[in-house]
C-alpha cells in the first residue's frame, strides 16, 4: 500500500508540474476591499493553472501586518507596496527587528489610489483644511495610513490634525456618527467604502494640489480619480498612486515559484474578472517591484524573453 501511495505521489508532482497536497496562504486586505476581490480572482487563477496547490485567501488588517508575517511563515504569499518591503528589507520604520532578507518578488497587482473623503458639512474642502479637526488617515497599520500621515508631514500639519486609530472598517461609522470628518483609504476605484458611505452621507474627495504633489513627487506617482466615481463627485480629483505587488520568501520552491508565476500570467482571462482594474495589470509593472525576484519567478519571465530590471535579477 505504501508503495502505490508514493507511486501516486509521484505521478501527480510529475504530471503538469503538478505539486501533490501543496497548501499555500494568500495574506491580502480586508474582506470588503477591492485587494480581497483581486487575490480571490488570482488565487483561483493559480489553482486552475497548477496541479495539487490549495491557496487560502487570508484577511489582513493591512500591508505592514502582511510584511510582518514573512519573518515567520512559510508558503506564504501577500501582497504589498514596493516600497514598504523595501523599508522592511531595511529594517526602517515599523521593521526594526530586522529579518526580511528573504522576501522575494513574484508579480505586480494593481496600485493603490489614495482617496481621502470627507462629509461635506464638515467644512473641510482641502486637505490643509484638516488641521484641527478629527480624522481617520487610513486603517491602523495600513498603507493608506502611512501615505496620509507623509502627506500632511510633508505640508507641515500632521501634527495639527486628530489622527484617529481605527480598523478601517470603523471609518464609515465614525463619519456617518460625525466622530471624525472623514477617512483615508487607499484602493483600487471605485472603492467600495466610499460608495457605501455615499449613498447616505454628501461626501467630498480631497485634491492633492499639484505643489503640495511636488513635496512627495519622489514617492509616490501622480493619480486622478475620473468624475462620477463616486455618489455626489462630479469633478475628477487629484491624487497619488503606489504600486502594488505579490511577494513570497526564498522559502518557497523554485519550481512552485516558477510554475504558480507561470499560472499566474498564462490564465489572465481567469483573473481579470475578479475586478475592473485586474484588466490594467501589465507585465512591464514587473520592473516596478523594487525587490529581487524568486529564482522561480526569474525563469520564467526569462523563458517568455522579458528583460527584467538588473536590480530584480
Amino acid at each position: 500500500m505504501k508503495k502505490l501511495i508514493a507511486v501516486a505521489v509521484i505521478a501527480a508532482v510529475i504530471a503538469g508540474h503538478g505539486f501533490a497536497q501543496t497548501n499555500l496562504a494568500l495574506k491580502s486586505a480586508r474582506e470588503t476591499s477591492t485587494y480581497y476581490a483581486f487575490a480571490v480572482g488570482i488565487a483561483e487563477a493559480l489553482m486552475q493553472g497548477t496541479q495539487g496547490v490549495n491557496i487560502t485567501v487570508e484577511t489582513s488588517a493591512g500591508s505592514v501586518e502582511n510584511v510582518k508575517m514573512a519573518r515567520i511563515r512559510n508558503d506564504y504569499l501577500f501582497t504589498s507596496p514596493p516600497s514598504l518591503v523595501r523599508t522592511a528589507q531595511a529594517a526602517g520604520g515599523q521593521f526594526a527587528e530586522g529579518g526580511y532578507d528573504g522576501i522575494r518578488s513574484l508579480w505586480p497587482v494593481p496600485g493603490l489610489v489614495m482617496h481621502w473623503v470627507v462629509r461635506q458639512d464638515s467644512g473641510v474642502e482641502s486637505i490643509h483644511d484638516l488641521a484641527g479637526k478629527r480624522f481617520v488617515p487610513g486603517g491602523a497599520g495600513s498603507a493608506g495610513e502611512q501615505i496620509t500621515r507623509a502627506i500632511l508631514a510633508s505640508m507641515g500639519i500632521e501634527n495639527d490634525v486628530n489622527l484617529l486609530t481605527l480598523d478601517l472598517s470603523e471609518g464609515v461609522p465614525a463619519v456617518r456618527n460625525r466622530r471624525a470628518v472623514g477617512f483615508g483609504t487607499s484602493s483600487t476605484p471605485p472603492a467600495s467604502m466610499i460608495q457605501e458611505i455615499g449613498a447616505t452621507v454628501p461626501i467630498r474627495l480631497l485634491d492633492l494640489p499639484d505643489e503640495d504633489y511636488q513635496r512627495v513627487a519622489h514617492l509616490y506617482t501622480r493619480a486622478e480619480i475620473p468624475a462620477g466615481m463616486y455618489p455626489g463627485v462630479d469633478r475628477a480629483v487629484k491624487t497619488v498612486s503606489l504600486p502594488v505587488a505579490l511577494y513570497t520568501t526564498t522559502n518557497l520552491p523554485e519550481e512552485l515559484a516558477y510554475s504558480l508565476t507561470k499560472a499566474f500570467w498564462e490564465n489572465r482571462s481567469r483573473w481579470e474578472t475578479a475586478h475592473p482594474a485586474m484588466r490594467l495589470i501589465s507585465m512591464d509593472d514587473v520592473n516596478y517591484m523594487q525587490v529581487k525576484l524568486h529564482p522561480g519567478a526569474l525563469r520564467y519571465y526569462r523563458e517568455v524573453g522579458f528583460d527584467v530590471a538588473p536590480a530584480l535579477r
